[in-house]
C-alpha cells in the first residue's frame, strides 16, 4: 500500500467517525421522541405537543436542557474517572456504528471481522457504567456498578453465542456478507427462528431496557450507576442508552430480518438502490425501536434474581442447544457460505 492510499484510508475513516459521532446525538432525540409518543398513546395521554408541530421538538429541547444543566461533582469522587466514565460508555455506543451497513456500500468500515469487533466494542460500557458506581463513592451508584457487571456479563454469553449460529450458517464474520448471504438464501430468522428471541432478550438486558432496567432501578436504587451525575455528563449516560437501542434494532435487522433487503422484491443498482436500501433498513429498524417501547410500556421490572437465572438456567442452555442443532441444520442442507 503507498502512501496515497494509506492516507485515502485514512481520511475515508476519520471523515466516517465524524460523521456518525454527530449521527448519534439526533438518533437519541428521535429515538426519545419515540418512546415518548408512543408511551403517551398507549396510555391515552397526549404526551409532547407544546414545543414543535404535535411536540416533535420536544425530547431536542430536553436534550439541551440536560446539557445547560450545573454539571457537579461530589467532594469524594475520583474526579477523574469520575469524569470519564460518561464518555467511555457513549463512545462504546457510538464507535460500534462504524461497522453496520445501512445499505449497500454504506458502511464506514466494511471489515470482514465486523461483528468480532462490534462485539468487543459495544461490550466496553460495561467498564464504563461500573466505573461510574465506583468512581461516584456513593452507596447506590456503586450497587448499580456491580449489577451492571453482574448482568453484561451473564447475558453476554448467550448474546454472543446466539450470534454463532448465524456465523455457522453464512460462513462470514462480516455483517454485509451476512445480508448478502441472506438475499441468496432467505432472511436469517427463517433459518435461527429460536435464536432470534435469545438474541432479542439477551439483547434487552445488555443495554439495560425494561424489564431488565436493573442497573438504574429508580424504586431502589434511586438512579444506580447515574446517581450523583448531573448536567452534560448525565446527558451523554442518558444518549448512550438511546443509541445503544438504536445500535441493537440495527443488529437485530442485520442478522435476522435481511438488513437493507425488501421482502418482494430487488433493489435496483446504483444510486437509487442505496437510497431505497436506506430507508428499508431504517423502517425495519424503528419497528424494533418500536417493540422496545412497547414493552417498557406494558412489562414490570423482574427482581434481580429472576434476572439472572434467566440468563443461566433458561437462555444460555437454548442458546447451545441452538448453536448445535445449527451445526446440523449446515450439515443436512449442505449450506453454502458467502461466496462458496
Amino acid at each position: 500500500m503507498d502512501m496515497g492510499e494509506l492516507l485515502l484510508g485514512l481520511g475515508r475513516f476519520v471523515l466516517s467517525t465524524t460523521l456518525l459521532l454527530l449521527l448519534t446525538v439526533p438518533t437519541a432525540f428521535i429515538v426519545i421522541q419515540v418512546e415518548l409518543k408512543v408511551i403517551a398513546l398507549m396510555q391515552l395521554r397526549y404526551g409532547p405537543n407544546r414545543v414543535g408541530p404535535r411536540g416533535m421538538f420536544q425530547s431536542t429541547i430536553h436534550g439541551f436542557k440536560v446539557l445547560a444543566k450545573e454539571d457537579t461533582t461530589p467532594d469524594q469522587a475520583d474526579r477523574p474517572t469520575f469524569t470519564m466514565a460518561p464518555w467511555m460508555v457513549f463512545m462504546a455506543a457510538a464507535m460500534s456504528m462504524l461497522v453496520i451497513p445501512f445499505a449497500p456500500g454504506l458502511v464506514a468500515i466494511d471489515s470482514q471481522i465486523s461483528v468480532v469487533y462490534f462485539f468487543a466494542v459495544l461490550g466496553l460500557s460495561v467498564v464504563g457504567l461500573l466505573v461510574a458506581g465506583w468512581a461516584s463513592y456513593n452507596k447506590y451508584s456503586l450497587l448499580g456498578g456491580l449489577r451492571s457487571a453482574a448482568q453484561m456479563v451473564s447475558y453476554e454469553i448467550p448474546l454472543t453465542l446466539s450470534i454463532v449460529g448465524i456465523v455457522v450458517l453464512t460462513g462470514s464474520l462480516s455483517f454485509t456478507g451476512i445480508v448478502e448471504w441472506q438475499r441468496v438464501n432467505g432472511w436469517g430468522f427463517v433459518w435461527q427462528f429460536w435464536a432470534f428471541p435469545i438474541f432479542f432478550i439477551a439483547a434487552t438486558a445488555e443495554i439495560n431496557r425494561t424489564p431488565f432496567d436493573m442497573v438504574e432501578a429508580d424504586s431502589e436504587i434511586v438512579a444506580g450507576f447515574a446517581t450523583e451525575y448531573s448536567g452534560m455528563r448525565f446527558g451523554f449516560f442518558f444518549f448512550a442508552e438511546y443509541v445503544a437501542l438504536f445500535i441493537m434494532s440495527t443488529i437485530v435487522v442485520t442478522l435476522f430480518f435481511g438488513g437493507w433487503l425488501p421482502p418482494f422484491f430487488t433493489l435496483p443498482g446504483g444510486f437509487i438502490g442505496t437510497v431505497l436500501g436506506a430507508i428499508i433498513f431504517f423502517a425495519k429498524t424503528y419497528f424494533f425501536v418500536f417493540v422496545a417501547v412497547w414493552m417498557r410500556a406494558t412489562l414490570p421490572r423482574v427482581r434481580v434474581d429472576q434476572l439472572m437465572g434467566m440468563a443461566w438456567k433458561w437462555l444460555l442452555p437454548l442458546a447451545l442447544v441452538n448453536l448445535f442443532v445449527t451445526a446440523a441444520i449446515v450439515l443436512i442442507f449442505n449450506l453454502k457460505p458467502v461466496g462458496g
